[in-house]
């Protein structure tokens, strides 16, 4: 099967090294009508920006209705949405500085 790309998904990352803390922000473009939603910086470390993305496109109904609620445990459907969809997401994910991170969690 074709894998077909409906969203594209920009991640910035930061390190802050004084702290040893992990940083990211979030952009989301919705390829069909380049609508774009963002997420500001928040802590999250590895991947957790794909967390972030998914609740985010849940909570905007970007995503079909039975990936926006939460399981039984408490997990959000949402982190279920790109492996049942043959991974629509196209994940573009930079490490930079703050003031990069910043700014793409800024419309």
């Amino acid at each position: 099967m074709e894998r077909k790309i409906k969203y594209i998904c920009n991640a910035a990352r930061w390190f802050d090294k004084v702290n040893g803390n992990t940083y990211h922000s979030v952009r989301i473009i919705r390829v069909k009508d380049n609508k774009v939603i963002v997420s500001p910086l928040q802590y999250g470390y590895g991947n957790h920006y794909e967390q972030t993305a998914l609740e985010l496109m849940a909570a905007n109904k970007w995503l079909p209705v039975k990936y926006r609620g939460h399981t039984d445990s408490g997990s959000p459907l949402a982190y279920m949405y790109a492996r049942e969809n043959n991974y629509p997401i196209h994940w573009v994910v930079s490490d930079g500085l703050k003031r990069d991170c910043v700014a793409n969690g800024i419309i």
